[in-house]
């Protein structure tokens, strides 16, 4: 299930380029004052969180030099769990107002959400990403073991994709994939991305993609993001028809 969420700036300040972390901090926020119970579920629970969101997509682009200048977007918030997206949608009409940027200038105000269609999902999809792809791996250097980001040049990211993706799959369902394979077929117009989350910095990867993989695959790839981190909104995808 998938919602669009518009909203407009109601004030003249720009924000910064890494706004994730901060719109991810807004989200949970909304979600709590909703659902509770499911909040504290998300936060406490160790493994893995079912959904994601997209990047904003803005309507009105404002020439500004020193940040993101605009009057209106929106984005989307994915997941496969009906509840949750129902809690969101919640959480954010009773506080329809927040901010974005550490010196909180930048104030919003959300115009609308929209509950999205459900889409057909068949076993040869073109993608585009909507926020970027991260994946990670462990690799020897100076005889440790060291966190590697991953990019698409990089067979080993294909691999962790399909191993995540099946992973988050089983857990959420309680149930392996029935027929699992997992294919990138090609991969276009790939752009490097440094995104800040927190105190580090996550290498990641904006690209359009053709799958070839189980259908039940794919769509909870399309409900609930593509790699790792969705919850800090990596990984959400837009079907490209």
């Amino acid at each position: 299930m998938r919602c669009k969420v518009t909203i407009l700036k109601t004030t003249n300040s720009h924000i910064h380029y890494d706004y994730q972390y901060g719109l991810a901090s807004m989200l949970y926020a909304r979600l709590a004052n909703a659902n509770i119970t499911l909040a504290n579920e998300i936060h406490s629970h160790q493994g893995f969180k079912f959904y994601t969101f997209s990047n904003l997509i803005i309507e009105d682009w404002i020439p500004n030099k020193r940040g993101l200048d605009f009057n209106k977007a929106h984005f989307f918030i994915s997941s496969p769990d009906l509840e949750f997206i129902r809690s969101f949608t919640e959480g954010l009409l009773l506080e329809p107002e927040f901010f974005l940027g550490r010196d909180k200038k930048a104030n919003f105000i959300i115009e609308r959400i929209e509950i999205m269609p459900n889409l057909e999902i068949s076993e040869s999809c073109k993608f585009t990403t909507l926020s970027p792809i991260y994946v990670k791996t462990m690799r020897k250097k100076n005889d440790k073991l060291v966190e590697i980001d991953l990019y698409p040049k990089d067979s080993k990211f294909y691999e962790n994709i399909h191993t995540n993706l099946t992973a988050r799959y089983e857990e959420y369902y309680g149930h392996k994939v029935e027929h699992d394979y997992f294919d990138v077929l090609e991969v276009k117009d790939f752009k490097p991305k440094r995104v800040s989350i927190g105190n580090s910095f996550r290498r990641c990867s904006l690209m359009k993609l053709e799958l070839e993989a189980s259908p039940e695959l794919i769509k909870f790839a399309y409900d609930a993001g593509l790699g790792e981190k969705n919850a800090m909104g990596f990984g959400c995808l837009e079907l490209v028809k």
